[in-house]
């Protein structure tokens, strides 16, 4: 049926439509996920980048103040130095940090690292002053080859965040013109099914619509023809059938009226003639008096009159009725005997 038809439409429309939205939801909902963990990622290297190289600055200068003689307890050195090696061992676990260029320096630090820390342990032990100064030196060289690694790290980690950046980006681009033609291409197909359902329904409409109109002017022959098994198929051969009985019903009362006119047409020309033989006669008789034979052409007349009506009443093709007087109608025979207007009755299948 046509309601069906029209909901299986329908509902195939809306579930596209949700189809194209909950893939549109769900990819700018990955997209903004890998944004984010990629930017908290980064922001967490960074923080383990800069505090790691805050603990070697701090190392440098305990190392300075040791350097210039001033007084100062080695545990805290050692102390620092141990926090500077898990810090580093941090980095290393850190995932953001996993990648050819991070690797290399993330190596050229842990490299760094033994040299560095024997030789701060080597300084705690030592009791020639010459050696101890010789340890800090080569301890002081240690933290300026961890801190330029420590650099490069950091250069490294904001080069791997701008590019994975960019590469969400260009995702985002692909996934906002893919989204971009998805919902083009929906919209046009919307619109070519929802034409498409309107012209179901108005190109049945409007033949029913002219038909009505048709058969208000009396064209009872019009027809129409639809051939779906819908309603509106079921409301053309609805009003077939009112057509097929009325044009039935005019054509009985046509016949009906033919019979009555034929029964009239053979009542009256018997007593016209015997009034015409009888006017015949008076009007022999009444040659020369100019006022009887004008009332007996009147006669005459009203006569011919009364024949030519009954003879239009047998040619009567359809019933046109005319005001007579005030509440009522009469028949009227000029336009009752013409053809009435060619008719094409509306017929075609819907679409």
């Amino acid at each position: 049926m046509l309601r069906r038809r029209l909901l299986a439409i329908l509902g195939s429309l809306v579930l596209l439509v949700l189809v194209v939205a909950i893939t549109a939801i769900f990819l700018l909902q990955g997209f903004l996920a890998d944004l984010s963990a990629v930017r908290s990622e980064a922001m967490t290297t960074v923080d383990l980048v800069s505090k790691l190289s805050g603990q070697v600055a701090r190392v440098q200068i305990e190392l300075y103040r040791l350097q210039q003689g001033s007084e100062y307890h080695l545990d805290e050195l050692i102390c620092s130095a141990e926090e500077l090696q898990h810090q580093i061992e941090e980095l290393s676990q850190n995932q953001f940090v996993k990648g050819d260029s991070l690797d290399v320096h993330l190596q050229e630090l842990r490299d760094a690292l033994p040299a560095f820390y024997t030789n701060v342990g080597a300084l705690a032990t030592s009791q020639d002053p010459t050696l101890a100064i010789a340890y800090n030196r080569e301890a002081l060289s240690n933290a300026v080859q961890m801190n330029q690694a420590i650099l490069e790290v950091s250069q490294a980690v904001r080069e791997k965040a701008d590019s994975e950046q960019s590469q969400l980006i260009a995702r985002f681009r692909w996934i906002v013109l893919a989204l971009g033609i998805a919902f083009v291409l929906l919209i046009n197909c919307s619109i070519l099914i929802l034409l498409r359902a309107a012209e179901m329904v108005l190109q049945p409409v409007d033949r029913l619509v002219e038909a009505s109109r048709a058969l208000a002017e009396e064209k009872f022959e019009t027809r129409i023809n639809i051939a779906e098994d819908d309603e509106f198929g079921e409301l053309a051969r609805s009003f077939n059938a009112t057509a097929e009985r009325l044009q039935a019903n005019e054509q009985r009362k046509l016949e009906t009226l033919h019979q009555v006119a034929l029964t009239l047409n053979h009542e009256l020309n018997n007593a016209m003639i015997i009034i015409q033989m009888q006017l015949e006669l008076l009007k022999r008789s009444t040659q020369g008096n100019e006022g009887q034979e004008r009332y007996l052409r009147q006669i005459r007349d009203n006569l011919e009159r009364m024949a030519k009506t009954v003879e239009a009443l047998k040619r009567v093709r359809r019933i046109v009725l005319t005001d007579y007087v005030a509440g009522q109608q009469m028949l009227d025979l000029e336009k009752s005997t013409e053809p009435g207007p060619a008719t094409s009755p509306p017929e075609g299948k819907s679409s």
